[in-house]
């Protein structure tokens, strides 16, 4: 995994919960790094759900509640930092989209070894069919995200679905888009 994730998701907590208590979810966590990830670096996904792991535990905060918030801040990062994937996108519909087509082509170019997850569409009139799959039991991040997608464009769109794999490598999410884009 790449280290942006677990970078934004210490600087989350941090922002969130403090520096004292986001040190001590890092260190009852017990991952490897310590929590000093660069973004850039590669990590094992495990560190992501040891500290989110503690983070419930630490915090009595269901996981989706966390992982919504989380998926937030970081969908706010990457509008920061990679605003060209934003750009001529009106909708978090033309957002989801792309992302296989466009955005992990160019994530690809910059990192060749990052092992990105996969992401397949259907559009049939304002219902949106967005399926994901990758090596990692990380669908209810994906879902998070999604989540995410809509809030920020919030153009009515409306999550109806999702139906999370039971290994958490895949997930399906129904999108009522409104127009039929």
């Amino acid at each position: 995994m790449k280290g942006i994730i677990l970078s934004e998701f210490v600087e989350f907590i941090e922002q969130e919960l403090g520096e004292d208590t986001a040190q001590k979810i890092i260190d009852d966590s017990g991952v490897k790094s310590d929590g000093a990830y660069s973004r850039v670096g590669l990590y094992d996904y495990q560190e992501l759900i040891q500290l989110l792991t503690q983070a419930v535990a630490e915090t009595e905060t269901e996981a989706t509640v966390l992982l919504g918030r989380f998926s937030d801040h970081l969908f706010m990062v990457f509008k920061r930092d990679y605003s060209l994937f934003f750009d001529n996108v009106g909708s978090a519909a033309e957002m989801l989209k792309q992302i296989d087509d466009h955005i992990h082509v160019e994530v690809k170019k910059l990192y060749p070894d990052a092992e990105l997850p996969s992401f397949s569409y259907t559009q049939q009139g304002a219902i949106l069919t967005l399926s994901y799959t990758s090596p990692r039991p990380l669908a209810l991040v994906a879902h998070s995200l999604v989540g995410a997608c809509l809030k920020f464009f919030g153009n009515n769109e409306e999550l109806l679905t999702s139906d999370i794999g039971q290994d958490h490598k895949s997930a399906h999410f129904t999108i009522r888009t409104g127009d039929g884009e």
